[in-house]
C-alpha cells in the first residue's frame, strides 16, 4: 500500500491533476457567489461595458464636457431608452471597431486591453448585455493566474506540493473571490503581474544566459501589463531597477542591455499603441487627502483582511483550540503508548519526542541568531523583488488615493494581492525554518486558515443594497421615466441605469439645481405609457432651525458647483416634488417605494 502511494505521489501528472481540481473548485465556488450572493453591480463594472462597447461616447451623460466638447449631450431632454441599451450593447454594423475603443479610453483615461477584450466578446453577441462577457475573461484570468502563481510559488519555495497549498489558499481567499466577481482590468492586470515575475523567476533559473526566447515572453508581457493599467509600471520599473543592478553587480553588461531594451521597448511600445498614455497618466496622478503613513497602514489592513484575515483574538482562540484538541489526545494516548511500550515503532516514536524536547536544551541567543542569519542569506533574491513591488504599489496607492474616504478602495491593490499571498507564505517558511518540516508546517496553516475563513469569503463586492421594489427593471418597462440627481456630481450615476431600468421607452435625465428650467422640455413627451419619477434624495445637514437641504447649480464657467438655495428638511419635498405634480404630463402622483442604485437611495413615484 505505501508503494503505490509513494508511486502516485511521485506521478508527474499528480501536481497537475490536482491543480487542475483545485481551480474547478475554486471556479465552482465563485460561480455559487455570483449567482446566489451577488446581488447587483459597482458603477464601474456598467462603465467597463460602456467604454467598451458605446460607439465613440465614453459617458451617456455629458458629465466631463471639458473633455468631450463634440458629443451628443443627453441632458435634460427626452432621449430613447435605446440610448441606455446601445450604451453596454455592440451594435450590428459595430463589431470589432477598436477604433472606437480607443477613443472612449482616451476619454476615460485607462489603457485599452482589457476594454478591447470585452469589445471583441461582445461583438459576437450584437444588440445582447449579459454579465458573463465580463465573467469569461475574469475566468481565464483566474485559471492563468493560478497556473503561473503555481509556478511562481514553486521556483521560490522549492516545494510542489507548497506551491500547491498556495494556491488552494489563495483560490479561496476573500481577495481572489473579489478579484474575480467584479468585472473590471484588474484581475487581468493580476494575472500580468504573476505572469511577469514568473518570467524573471526563470531569468534567474538560467541566469548565465537570458536568451532571446526568455526576453520575448518578458517584453510581450510587459506590453500587456501597461495596455491594462498604469499601476503595472510601477511593478515592471522596480523589478527592472532590481534586475538591472543585479546585472551590473555581476557584471553582465549585454545581458544588462538586452534585458533593459526589453522592458523599455514594451513600455515605448504601449505609448505609441496608445497615443493617449503618457498624458492621461499624469493626469491620474493626484495626491491623497491625508496622512501617508496612515495611508499605509489603511493599505496593509486591507491585504491582511483580504488575504490572511485572521485578527489577533482569532489567533489565540483557533491556538487555544488546537491546542486543547493535542493536550487531550496526548493525554488519551498515554495508556496506549504504555500498554504498547515493547513496540520497535513506538519506542521510535517516543525517541523521536525525547529527542524533540531535547534539542532545546543546545539552543542558544547566539545560534538562533546565527541559524536566522543563515536562513536569510538563502532568501531567494526573486522573493525580495517581489516585497519591494508590493511596497512600491502600497506607497504609490497610498499617496494617490485616498483609502479613509472611498468605499471599495482596495480594487487599487488587487495588482499586488496574489504576489502578498506568496509572500505569507515565504514569511510562514522563514519563520518555521528551525523544523525540518518546515514545509508541511506551512502546508498546514495554510489549509487552516484557509477552512476557518472560507465561509467569509466574497464580501466586499456583492452590492446587497436596501430596495423595496424588487425589479426596478420590471417596473419601468416600457414606460417613460424622469430620472433627478440631487448635485450634478451625481448625474454620472445615469451611466449606471443601463443594468437597472434596460427596457424603459425613454428618460429624461436631469438634476434639482435644473429641474426648474427645463419644465417645458418635461411636459414635451407624448405617451400613453406610464410615467415614473426616480427621485434621489439629497444629503441633509444639521442647521439652526433642524436639518436643511442645499441645492446646487453647476456653473459651466466654473466648472463647478455653487449652492443656489438651502432648504429645511420638512419643507424640501413639497417644495421640489410639487413642481412634478405641477406638471401637465402629472395624472395622478403616488408614491411607489424606494431604489438604493450603488449606494444612493431614490424615491419612485408614479405621475401618470
Amino acid at each position: 500500500m505505501k508503494d503505490k502511494v509513494k508511486t502516485i505521489i511521485k506521478c508527474k501528472y499528480t501536481v497537475p491533476v490536482l491543480l487542475t481540481l483545485v481551480i474547478m473548485l475554486q471556479l465552482l465556488n465563485i460561480t455559487n457567489i455570483i449567482v446566489n450572493r451577488k446581488k447587483d453591480y459597482h458603477l464601474d463594472e456598467i462603465l467597463s461595458y460602456g467604454l467598451a462597447n458605446n460607439f465613440y461616447q465614453a459617458y451617456i451623460e455629458r458629465l466631463n464636457a471639458w473633455y468631450e466638447p463634440d458629443v451628443t449631450d443627453n441632458m435634460n431632454q427626452w432621449i430613447s431608452g435605446d440610448v441606455l441599451r446601445e450604451y453596454v450593447t455592440v451594435q450590428r454594423g459595430e463589431q470589432f471597431r477598436y477604433d472606437s475603443v480607443w477613443y472612449n479610453q482616451s476619454i476615460e483615461r485607462h489603457p485599452p486591453l482589457f476594454y478591447a477584450v470585452l469589445h471583441t466578446i461582445c461583438s459576437f453577441f450584437p444588440d445582447t448585455f449579459s454579465p458573463v462577457f465580463g465573467y469569461i475573461i475574469n475566468f481565464a484570468c483566474f485559471i492563468a493566474t493560478q497556473i503561473f502563481l503555481y509556478k511562481l510559488s514553486r521556483n521560490i519555495l522549492k516545494s510542489k506540493y507548497l506551491a500547491l497549498t498556495l494556491c488552494v489558499f489563495w483560490g479561496f481567499s476573500v481577495g481572489a473571490i473579489d478579484l474575480t466577481i467584479f468585472i473590471r482590468m484588474y484581475c487581468m492586470l493580476a494575472m500580468w503581474t504573476v505572469i511577469f515575475l514568473y518570467l524573471h523567476s526563470r531569468l534567474i533559473i538560467t541566469d548565465s544566459k537570458p536568451l532571446l526566447k526568455q526576453l520575448v515572453p518578458v517584453m510581450l508581457i510587459t506590453l500587456c501589463g501597461a495596455l491594462t493599467q498604469y499601476l503595472f509600471l510601477f511593478v515592471a520599473f522596480v523589478t527592472a531597477v532590481c534586475f538591472c543592478i543585479r546585472y551590473i553587480f555581476k557584471k553582465q553588461l549585454k545581458i544588462l542591455l538586452a534585458y533593459g531594451f526589453s522592458v523599455l521597448g514594451a513600455v515605448i511600445s504601449a505609448m505609441l499603441i496608445f497615443p493617449a498614455y503618457l498624458p492621461n497618466m499624469l493626469t491620474e496622478t493626484e495626491n491623497a487627502s491625508g496622512n501617508f503613513w496612515h495611508q499605509c497602514r489603511l493599505c496593509i489592513r486591507y491585504i491582511a483582511d483580504d488575504i490572511f484575515p485572521l485578527t489577533i483574538s482569532d489567533l489565540i482562540f483557533w491556538t487555544t483550540v488546537i491546542g486543547s484538541v493535542f493536550i487531550s489526545l496526548a493525554i488519551m494516548s498515554i495508556p496506549v503508548l504504555w500498554l504498547l511500550r515493547d513496540k520497535k515503532s513506538v519506542i521510535a516514536f517516543l525517541g523521536n519526542i525525547k529527542g524533540f524536547f531535547t534539542s532545546f536544551k543546545n539552543l542558544s541567543i547566539k545560534r538562533i541568531f546565527k541559524s536566522i542569519f543563515t536562513r536569510a542569506k538563502q532568501i531567494n533574491f526573486i522573493t525580495l523583488v517581489i516585497f519591494l513591488c508590493i511596497t512600491s504599489v502600497i506607497a504609490v496607492t497610498a499617496h494617490s488615493i485616498s483609502f479613509f474616504s472611498m468605499t471599495y478602495t482596495d480594487r487599487y491593490l488587487f495588482i499586488i494581492y496574489p504576489a502578498a499571498a506568496l509572500i505569507i507564505a515565504c514569511i510562514l517558511d522563514f519563520i518555521f525554518f528551525w523544523s525540518r518540516h518546515n514545509k508541511q508546517i506551512v502546508i498546514a496553516v495554510l489549509l487552516s486558515v484557509t477552512l476557518i475563513r472560507l465561509p467569509a469569503a466574497g464580501l466586499n463586492y456583492l452590492f446587497n443594497y436596501h430596495k423595496d421594489i424588487g425589479d426596478l427593471g420590471t417596473l419601468t418597462a416600457n414606460s417613460e421615466c424622469i430620472f433627478v440627481a440631487s448635485d450634478f456630481g451625481d448625474t454620472w450615476m445615469v451611466n449606471y441605469l443601463p443594468s437597472q431600468i434596460y427596457d424603459i421607452d425613454n428618460i429624461f435625465l436631469t438634476y434639482l439645481g435644473e429641474q426648474s428650467e427645463h419644465k417645458k422640455e418635461l411636459e414635451a413627451i407624448k405617451t400613453d405609457h406610464p410615467i415614473y419619477l426616480m427621485f434621489q434624495m439629497p444629503e441633509k445637514f444639521p442647521g439652526e432651525d433642524g436639518y436643511q437641504y442645499f441645492i446646487e447649480k453647476y456653473d459651466y464657467e466654473l466648472q463647478d458647483t455653487v449652492i443656489i438655495d438651502a432648504v429645511k428638511e420638512n419643507e424640501f419635498k413639497k417644495i421640489y416634488l410639487d413642481f412634478y405634480k405641477s406638471l401637465s404630463i402629472t395624472k395622478n402622483f403616488e408614491y411607489i417605494g424606494t431604489n438604493t442604485i450603488f449606494g444612493r437611495e431614490y424615491e419612485i413615484y408614479r405621475l401618470a
